[in-house]
């Protein structure tokens, strides 16, 4: 029988202050991310002890309910019962240029995480689920089970493969609903810098001069790339909003998109795609300078802090330069320092769960382990067992300081996006290669072993306990 999220989303909307108080509304895998008018006004004792609420916390402009696994059903239950906008809606996009205007003290840094979080997220599944089927698709032919030259590969790999392909298109959608633009004008633009001809322009093996109207292009590769086309669309919405202050009401249905196509799919193709496309390669150049440096520090220093950049939003701003990396480069050498902190979060949680004699440690631990383990969602271990007692979580960075040690000293790499979670072990294996598998092994008996003999004892509860009274 399906739960009743009624009762928990009602009391959630009046805990942050009302329907009136909330600009708009987006969620993650984990969070209901509310843009607020006033921050003050939410009632956050309250909101923690809710049943159902894991955490609350302020980070990237938003104020963050943590739900867990559940946090699309609440999300979708507040949406059809109250006026609240998603993030993004052209209903919202007023109010949230009112609400960033006002809260400019937050500073580039929390509206760069907001902004990346809220394109990103809307199609992880779509992205985490091609990722795995790819990884599955490389194991099949590693194993001798799928032969290449087949059909039958050829629709498996298409399948996992066209959402890397057509990136951009995705992205477009998202991001032009983020920046307030026309998301369909968005994606068509987003099609044009992927469209047949023009990738063929690109991987000509004896390429020919482009221009436009007797203007050279440096032609770029578009397909699964990242940050042209989202810095396209922040200058579709400031076009849009330009051209509806000069076009006629009457018209301006047929003249805008005309428009939108005819000025800015030329200006990406002459501007803003080489320079985006250099800028996004310089960075991953200086990553890359900095780990070869010394790998093992680099990748020390990533994954022991990876869930603290968890905790307040960083990871996004990581995560897409990863992506960029896939697109620019063919692999990536960032995320994979990282591969086995979900299992150091999960085997941290199932330390404390077997050693409490505790109830209700028992009861979140628990869960929180098996969530993190097979479905790779890390946030209620996080913020259930982790943070509340604090030496876990310190543990956890410290084993996967040691985890991502290993990653760098032996260049652990990957070429597609996936998921990292238990059933995906033998995809990780074929992807990133066993010493990924090395780094998590160590990483689960590393862990495992800090948190039971230094890490948690059920005195820490009864001291939280008395605490709390």
């Amino acid at each position: 029988m399906a739960k009743d999220y009624n009762a928990l989303a009602k009391s959630i909307i009046e805990l942050v202050g009302g329907e009136e108080n909330v600009v708009s509304l987006a969620h993650c895998m984990t969070r209901l991310r509310f843009k607020l008018k006033d921050h003050s006004k939410a009632k956050t004792d309250e909101l923690k002890k809710l049943n159902g609420v894991i955490k609350v916390l302020e980070a990237g402009g938003q104020y963050q309910v943590v739900i867990g696994t559940d946090v699309e059903d609440v999300y979708n239950v507040i949406l059809a019962n109250t006026k609240i906008k998603a993030a993004g809606s052209e209903q919202a996009s007023a109010l949230e240029t009112a609400s960033d205007t006002a809260s400019e003290k937050e500073g580039i840094v929390a509206t760069l995480i907001d902004t990346v979080s809220s394109i990103f997220t809307p199609f992880l599944g779509a992205f985490t689920g091609a990722g795995l089927l790819k990884g599955f698709v490389v194991l099949f032919v590693t194993l001798g089970l799928l032969d290449k030259s087949t059909t039958t590969y050829t629709i498996l790999n298409a399948a996992g493969d066209g959402v890397f392909y057509f990136l951009p298109i995705f992205l477009a959608y998202c991001a032009g609903t983020k920046f307030g633009a026309k998301p369909f004008i968005s994606m068509a633009i987003a099609s044009a810098l992927v469209y047949p001809n023009i990738t063929a322009l690109f991987s000509a093996t004896d390429p020919i001069p482009v221009e436009f109207l007797g203007i050279p292009v440096k032609m770029v590769s578009y397909t699964s790339s990242v940050l042209p086309i989202i810095v396209v669309c922040f200058v579709q919405a400031e076009l849009e909003k330009l051209l509806n202050r000069i076009i006629p009401q009457i018209v301006r249905n047929i003249f805008l998109p005309v428009l939108d196509l005819l000025i800015l799919v030329p200006l990406t193709f002459i501007v803003i795609g080489p320079i985006t496309t250099t800028a996004a390669n310089g960075i991953s150049v200086a990553i890359q300078s900095l780990l070869r440096l010394c790998p093992p520090l680099g990748g020390a220093l990533m994954a022991g802090l990876w869930p603290i950049m968890i905790l307040f939003g960083i990871h996004w701003a990581i995560m897409s330069i990863g992506f960029a990396n896939l697109g620019i480069l063919g692999y990536d050498y960032l995320l994979p320092l990282t591969v086995s902190c979900n299992f150091s979060v999960a085997i941290a949680a199932l330390a404390v769960f077997l050693k409490s004699k505790k109830k209700n440690v028992k009861q979140v631990a628990g869960p929180a382990s098996i969530t993190a383990l097979v479905g790779g969602v890390t946030e209620p271990a996080i913020y259930g067992v982790l943070l509340k007692f604090k030496k876990p979580m310190v543990m956890v960075c410290i084993a996967n300081a040691v985890g991502g040690a290993i990653c760098g000293a032996f260049n652990v790499t990957r070429d597609v996006q996936m998921s990292v979670n238990l059933l995906t072990l033998p995809a990780i294996w074929a992807v990133y290669g066993p010493w990924a598998i090395v780094a998590i092994a160590v990483v689960c008996v590393l862990v495992f072993v800090l948190i039971w003999l230094f890490g948690y004892n059920d005195s820490m509860d009864d001291t939280l306990e008395k605490e709390s009274k």
